[in-house]
């Protein structure tokens, strides 16, 4: 299977693609799974699902989670395969939210310094399911090369998404899974049996996400 593991819609503050049309978009670039991972909400959820069953789309319940460490920030997680939405929180309240629902945990972007790069990603490794080793939105691959050699020296399994914004960047980076149902992703991904393919979304692509979070382009009634 081919998954677009990092996406948002017009529910994150960033980004101008509705639920449905980022559904649309997977399946017109050949993918057959999309996370819908919107910051720190899951209100593209219900939105997405319809469009799942209506082009044959697989869609994983997921959410894109700040977390902290004494009050400060020191990242991104990316929850897979919950029910409930989870709120920004001490690293371990998050972790414990994430597991307690039988979701996965993977770093985002752990090593781009331009964004949120994971400040304390050595101590808490263990507690990681997997890593994003391609994100297509990095401004300088060696970003995503350093997080595939984390991943390798660690023993993590590798993510790939687009950390899509917009209809342009659907399918830029994806992960790759021999499995035959989306529901037997995370134990490929514990089991290193997954692979991140992908290539850089053209940088001048973020300028829509900042004029966005500005309220220039955000879609009215939200």
């Amino acid at each position: 299977m081919k998954i677009e593991m990092h996406g948002h819609t017009f529910y994150s503050d960033d980004a101008i693609i509705s639920p449905d049309d980022y559904v649309k978009a997977a399946k017109k670039e050949g993918l057959n799974s999309v996370a819908v991972t919107d910051h720190n909400t899951t209100k593209g959820w219900k939105r997405a699902l319809s469009a799942g069953k209506m082009y044959g789309i697989d869609v994983i319940k997921a959410e894109e989670v700040k977390v902290f460490h004494n009050g400060k920030k020191i990242g991104e997680v990316l929850a897979y395969f919950i029910n409930e939405e989870i709120k920004p929180d001490e690293f371990h309240a998050v972790k414990d939210a994430i597991k307690s629902q039988g979701g996965i945990m993977v770093v985002a972007h752990p090593f781009d310094t331009f964004r949120a790069n994971f400040k304390m990603i050595e101590e808490y490794k263990k507690h990681m399911d997997g890593v994003e080793a391609v994100n297509a939105r990095v401004l300088l691959n060696r970003f995503n090369r350093r997080a595939r050699a984390f991943a390798e020296e660690n023993g993590l399994g590798v993510t790939g998404g687009s950390d899509s914004h917009c209809r342009y960047e659907v399918g830029n980076a994806f992960t790759v899974a021999e499995i035959s149902d989306i529901n037997e992703l995370p134990k490929a991904l514990k089991n290193r049996q997954t692979r991140a393919y992908g290539k850089r979304t053209n940088p001048m692509i973020h300028s829509l996400s900042t004029l966005t979070k500005l309220g220039f382009m955000r879609p009215k009634g939200l």
